[in-house]
């Protein structure tokens, strides 16, 4: 289209300049004459820029270099004419959908500065122990306090602590919802029962077997994949441990929950870490080994210290595991690999071999396929 409209425009040139010029203004370089009669003709600034730089052509070509320079001058201040209204006319309408854009997206920056502000400095109040997140009954919140209580933010009340004057209506109230009769013998036993468990929870100290209460906790909030909340209550837990044993508990727990916190399974099915967290991770681990040992201990010690590239430390752990357990089928695939690594290919084979007499599952074949 373009190659078009410039030939259309050249023949009008030549059409105009052959009409327009008397013979004798070319070869005489009469500039002025030949600008009086083109000023003359209603010709856009466009196509006239053409046929004064065509003139100019003209003029250089008859030896009139004085006027062909002027023509030429003309020429280009035309042309620079042009582009000027092109440039504040022509972009006129993106400049307004510029504008509009930057409208739009002030009044939502607002919106969001608003929501913001109002939702932090105007937080939910903590809400009473709840046996269910389900409601028994409808209607029960107007439509502006649903909208008011949705998404803000509710102050926490992990560690406050509920008796059994607050606790025991809620518990009622639940059964009988649930199975619509009220037995008060029953509802007695489970008012002491209720009162006896509280009065032990109240108790922060830790103890052997199932109320050692951090470590439990950390280990359901681990399990439930919340490692920052479980990493958090285990090193409360660090205050009120009383024998070396608890300390080598919850300091192995605090490595296997910073190690699980860096670790990500791809879509490929291999594994990514995080290396800051194995670094947290090893460092645990290396506290509890002050307090006790462990084959499965030194294991993840192995593979921590060869995600780290230490891989000497890393064989040392893994060796130092299978001697305290040589069933340990991932240690050894720990000290193979890291043997690998080394360039000591005789001992990673002769520790991939000895797989064999220790028939490793599939899960643990699985693993070692994804860490490599």
């Amino acid at each position: 289209m373009r190659l078009i409209i410039k030939r259309c425009m050249s023949q009008t040139s030549y059409s105009v300049i052959e009409s327009a010029f008397p013979e004798d203004i070319i070869p005489s370089g009469d500039y002025e004459s030949a600008e009086n009669l083109l000023t003359k003709e209603s010709i856009p600034s466009e196509i006239l820029s053409e046929i004064f730089y065509r003139l100019g052509n003209r003029f250089y070509s008859s030896g009139q270099k004085q006027a062909a320079e002027l023509a030429w001058q003309k020429s280009r201040e035309l042309t620079d004419i042009t582009e000027e209204f092109s440039s504040i006319t022509v972009p006129d309408s993106r400049n307004q959908e510029k504008y509009y854009l930057q409208t739009i997206g002030s009044v939502i920056f607002l919106i969001v500065c608003l929501y913001v502000f109002v939702f932090t400095l105007f937080p939910r109040e903590p809400q009473p122990f709840q046996f269910t997140t389900i409601r028994s009954t409808s209607g029960e919140l107007s439509f502006w306090d649903e909208w008011w209580n949705t998404g803000r933010p509710v102050t926490r009340s992990m560690r406050q602590r509920f008796g059994p004057e607050q606790l025991w209506p809620m518990l009622k109230r639940t059964f009988e919802n649930l199975f619509g009769t009220q037995n008060d013998e029953l509802s007695e036993d489970i008012r002491e029962k209720l009162k006896r468990w509280l009065e032990l929870s109240r108790k922060p100290q830790l103890s052997k077997g199932p109320t050692d209460y951090y470590a439990l906790t950390g280990r359901g909030l681990f399990e439930a994949r919340e490692f920052e909340d479980a990493l958090s209550t285990l090193n409360d837990g660090l205050h009120y441990a009383e024998s070396t044993e608890q300390l080598e508990k919850l300091y192995q727990d605090l490595g296997t929950v910073y190690y699980f916190k860096g670790y990500k399974l791809q879509p490929n099915g291999l594994a990514k870490y995080d290396l800051d967290a194995v670094r947290n991770s090893v460092e645990s681990y290396e506290m509890a080994l002050r307090f006790g040992e462990d084959p499965y201990l030194y294991g993840n010690l192995g593979w921590g210290y060869y995600l780290l590239g230490d891989y000497s430390s890393s064989i040392g752990s893994s060796l130092h595991s299978l001697a305290l357990k040589p069933g340990l089928n991932y240690a050894r695939m720990n000290l193979g690999i890291a043997q690998l690594k080394k360039g000591d290919y005789e001992l990673a084979f002769s520790a991939y071999a000895a797989l064999k007499q220790h028939s490793p599952g599939l899960d643990e074949y699985e693993g070692g396929i994804r860490d490599l």
